[in-house]
């Protein structure tokens, strides 16, 4: 149990009674995702869209639902075939757990701490993971879960134990989450070479991209969170699987106005991106070089993400089997910065009027050849069009007078 108050200026943070550690007996545990691992494939099975779409490879022949650190809570290498237990985390003598053997999993979060050395907190306080996660968070609730990310999978939140000024936050009015603005940063291994763990089971991916959060509407409570995504390519097909993203780097002083908001004065490249160009390079990369470019600070996911968010999309042409990340100069393009196929789960993007909101310019539905004003090119789109959804400008799915009206009224250069 812990109680520390903390002054912040604009308001009180205060740390009230935290939930017990999560020690106790796990009786659920068949139906955590500790256990089922049921994650992986509801991610990547072809019933929900995923990669295995692409690839025609079944989960079982990746080596994935299997996957285990080096060795047991007690040390001791693991023996095949593999299977969920406790021994996995906890020490057959005493039953107790040391965080090392989390982060043996929980490889994001590993990277956090042990890659990166990002600072958090709650860490610097000497929390562990289970101060925060109670025991249905790790062992079970007794609901099947089919993502960690799903409504009730996960107990842990920050209003546990923070009892927040009701002024803090400002003008957002409770619509956004704490780790929107406290989180430094969000985690992805970009580009995975999904060859290399279809021939090889080895786990490669170009590199670590951090210093930057995307933001999406969560599911779970319908507040703004941060977002990270992960892109894999496999024989010329490109996807991404964007979700929320927790974050472990949690700082006390938070984001300030002018990190998000371009119509209060800030300066953000992603947004200023699409207001200049329609579109948000997130990533870019040179191949003469062999140097990948990414967004830093904040990257709001917009409504027309589908088509406007592009990422430079590569591959590895050494042997799969090569130690990973492999040898730089033998990452390429594949020419693509547009996925094949994409999921966002538990989550959907930013809102029209969030985006205003923000300072993204207003959509310019006239401008039908994206070349930032309306011009003739879009009058004769339009009359081409006549009578069918595709020069719609008023958004009632037909073009007809009220459409050829609001071109007119839009002539010009689009705001």
């Amino acid at each position: 149990m812990k109680s520390i108050t903390i002054g912040l200026g604009l308001f009180l943070l205060v740390v009230t009674a935290c939930p017990e550690p999560a020690l106790a007996q796990p009786g659920n545990f068949d139906t955590s995702l500790h256990k089922t691992r049921a994650g992986k494939n509801y991610w990547y099975g072809a019933e929900n869209g995923g990669f295995e779409s692409f690839t025609n490879v079944p989960i079982e022949d990746l080596g994935c639902e299997g996957c285990h650190g080096p060795n047991d809570a007690d040390g001791n290498p693991y023996e095949e075939p593999y299977e969920p237990n406790c021994i996995d985390c906890h020490r057959s003598n005493d039953w107790g757990v040391e965080q090392s053997q989390c982060l043996g999993c929980h490889s994001r979060q590993n990277i956090e701490i042990n890659q990166l050395g990002y600072s958090d907190v709650h860490r610097d306080m000497g929390f562990q993971c289970w101060d925060c996660h109670t025991t249905g968070d790790l062992h079970g609730d007794g609901t099947p879960y089919n993502s960690m990310l799903e409504p009730g999978a996960i107990d842990a939140d920050c209003e546990d134990c923070h009892n927040m000024d009701p002024n803090h936050g400002g003008p957002h009015d409770g619509k956004l989450h704490c780790t929107t603005c406290h989180a430094q940063t969000v985690i992805s291994c970009y580009n995975c070479h999904f060859e290399s763990q279809v021939e090889a089971h080895v786990k490669r991916a170009k590199q670590t991209l951090h210093d930057f959060v995307m933001l999406v509407n969560r599911e779970k409570d319908g507040k703004v969170y941060t977002a990270s995504f992960q892109s894999l390519t496999y024989q010329g097909d490109a996807f991404v699987a964007f979700a929320p993203f927790t974050s472990h780097s949690i700082t006390v002083n938070g984001r300030t106005c002018t990190d998000c908001h371009v119509n209060l004065g800030g300066t953000n490249e992603a947004i200023t991106q699409y207001n200049e160009t329609g579109e948000i390079r997130f990533a870019e990369w040179d191949d003469d070089n062999k140097v990948l470019d990414w967004i830093h600070g904040v990257v709001p996911l917009p409504e027309d993400y589908e088509s406007t968010l592009k990422m430079d999309f590569l591959t590895y042409t050494g042997d799969p089997s090569d130690p990973p990340p492999g040898d730089p100069n033998l990452w390429t393009g594949i020419g693509k910065d547009t996925w094949d196929g994409h999921q966002l789960f538990f989550g959907s993007p930013l809102t029209r009027e969030q985006m205003t909101e923000l300072g993204f310019a207003e959509p310019c539905p006239a401008d039908f050849d994206g070349d930032g004003d309306v011009d003739t090119a879009d009058l004769l789109f339009l009359l081409a069009a006549w009578g069918t959804p595709d020069g719609d400008v008023d958004g009632d799915d037909d073009t007809d007078t009220a459409d050829l009206l609001a071109l007119l009224a839009a002539w010009g250069e689009c705001p």
